[in-house]
């Protein structure tokens, strides 16, 4: 698998419920639960699980990651919302969740301002770009090269739509005057999953996500 250094970052954040009760001294005395509003696979899900082991070693608590993807990370961080604000269900966001959605839906069904506090940037990761070893491309310019022949021919694998790697290859496009088709997945696992397969023929995703999935050659 190709893959080209992306100029755009994704951030991952960890939160907890506005108004957590202040805690005891003892806390927790019970299992932590960590909602991470994506499918297993992606780059979110990827840094939750390696923050909440150490987290665990830590509070000498369970830590369960709760994977609850749909609508960019919006199903999510609505489960996040309608949690008891005690301190004990955390919130492993995105960029997407707490800064593109509020920009892209009228509607939100959740205010990443009022609802939650944030605890702590966790990562910031560069998207990149990937293609299949049978994609007929070595570089960014003979990608570019090849869309210009081929346009609106060539399809394009996100983790959803709005995501920062969605936005990225919008981005691309503009600048370089070329387009594709967006096939938009429920999270960065299942469009790289897509794309090892060969079943896309361009995925755009995440460092970390390119970085769990291994795998091919670097330009």
């Amino acid at each position: 698998m190709t893959s080209w250094s992306g100029g755009l970052f994704a951030i991952a954040v960890l939160a907890v419920a506005t108004a957590a009760y202040a805690q005891r001294n003892d806390y927790p005395e019970r299992n932590v639960t960590v909602i991470v509003p994506f499918p297993p696979g992606g780059a979110s899900d990827i840094t939750a699980r390696l923050v909440t082991a150490k987290l665990a070693e830590r509070l000498k608590q369970s830590v369960i990651v709760d994977n609850r993807g749909g609508a960019n990370g919006a199903v999510g961080a609505v489960v996040m919302r309608q949690a008891l604000a005690d301190g004990y269900t955390l919130l492993g966001g995105s960029i997407g969740v707490f800064a593109i959605n509020p920009a892209l839906y009228k509607n939100l069904r959740y205010d990443p301002q009022k609802d939650f506090d944030l605890l702590s940037q966790l990562v910031r990761t560069p998207n990149v770009l990937v293609a299949s070893p049978t994609f007929p491309v070595n570089s960014v310019a003979e990608l570019i090269a090849h869309l210009k022949k081929n346009p609106g021919k060539v399809t394009f694998a996100s983790s959803g739509t709005g995501s920062s790697d969605h936005l990225t290859a919008a981005l691309f496009w503009q600048k370089t005057g070329t387009t594709g088709i967006h096939v938009p997945y429920k999270g960065g696992g299942p469009a790289i999953a897509e794309g090892a397969g060969g079943h896309q023929r361009q995925p755009r995703r995440s460092a970390a996500g390119r970085a769990h999935h291994g795998g091919g050659r670097r330009q």
